[in-house]
């Protein structure tokens, strides 16, 4: 490569760079009352970018900015990294979405805050182009996105009984919404051991319900105990090829079973639903 050639390449990056933080600022959006918990978003298209280096890229740099990194969801062609930023007692998630665009990537932020939190739009606005505007197109994002990858640390499979589990759900609760509780364990994974109830199937799906309550004349009365008629219940929904087997058991019966949680659903009750169970 002569010396114009590498001082052209230099330049178009810059350019690219300086291109991207123009159309961030431009396309981001303030909505909403503060009272009910004002949104923010922005978006951008970069060139020679995919979603998968956009993604690696926008966690180093979430890391880097302190924020806590909490999952990461995405297929070949566009994922979403959801962070949270800690912002006193009133934390929040940030959302960061890219999607593959021909030989580009379309990138994008979205946050709501709290209810009754304020926050100056053009601060807000600052931070999320400031984070896109550091994304690097070609080999040199890459580079980084991999090292990103590299460092994560994968996590097993936690042990623990289904009535625990539910107790530290309802805690949670009481300070956190749903979806900053899907936030925190979507994609966790549990070995699970306990009594169910009657499995329940519907439109090809068969669930199996933990029973989380402690007996109230038993051993273990305590405030636990009588708060536990609150806690919502962990339920499994079975791999298709589990399903046989799970229609089996009956309301008292033992099952053993791994899943990974895909939601919080509040309600009357609210649950934990873990997906593909399987038997142990």
């Amino acid at each position: 490569m002569n010396l114009f050639s590498g001082l052209s390449t230099i330049l178009l990056l810059a350019i690219t760079a300086h291109a991207s933080a123009n159309t961030c600022e431009n396309n981001f959006l303030a909505e909403g009352d503060p009272r009910n918990g004002a949104e923010f978003s922005t978006n951008t298209t970069i060139a020679e970018l995919n979603s998968a280096s956009a993604l690696g890229q926008l966690r180093a740099i979430a890391l880097a900015d302190g924020f806590t990194v909490l999952g990461e969801e995405a297929t070949a062609a566009e994922g979403t990294l959801t962070i949270e930023q800690k912002n006193g007692h009133h934390p929040f998630l940030i959302y960061l979405t890219a999607k593959n665009n021909n030989t580009a990537a379309d990138v994008s932020i979205r946050t709501k805050l709290n209810r009754r939190t304020v926050a100056k739009p053009e601060d807000i606005r600052a931070g999320m182009c400031g984070m896109i505007a550091r994304i690097k197109p070609g080999a040199a994002g890459e580079k980084i996105a991999a090292a990103a990858r590299a460092a994560i640390v994968p996590e097993g499979i936690e042990e623990i009984q289904p009535r625990w589990l539910a107790q530290d759900i309802y805690l949670l609760s009481k300070r956190k919404t749903a979806e900053m509780i899907t936030a925190h364990y979507k994609g966790k994974r549990y070995l699970l051991d306990g009594t169910i109830g009657e499995p329940l199937e519907t439109d090809g799906t068969v669930e199996l319900w933990y029973k989380v309550t402690i007996d109230s004349n038993g051993i273990l009365q305590t405030k636990a105990a009588d708060q536990s008629a609150f806690w919502p219940p962990i339920v499994c929904r079975m791999a298709d090829e589990h399903h046989a087997r799970a229609l089996k058991l009956q309301s008292g019966e033992y099952a053993k079973l791994t899943g990974t949680v895909s939601h919080y659903q509040p309600g009357i009750p609210s649950k934990l639903v873990l997906k593909d169970c399987r038997f142990e």
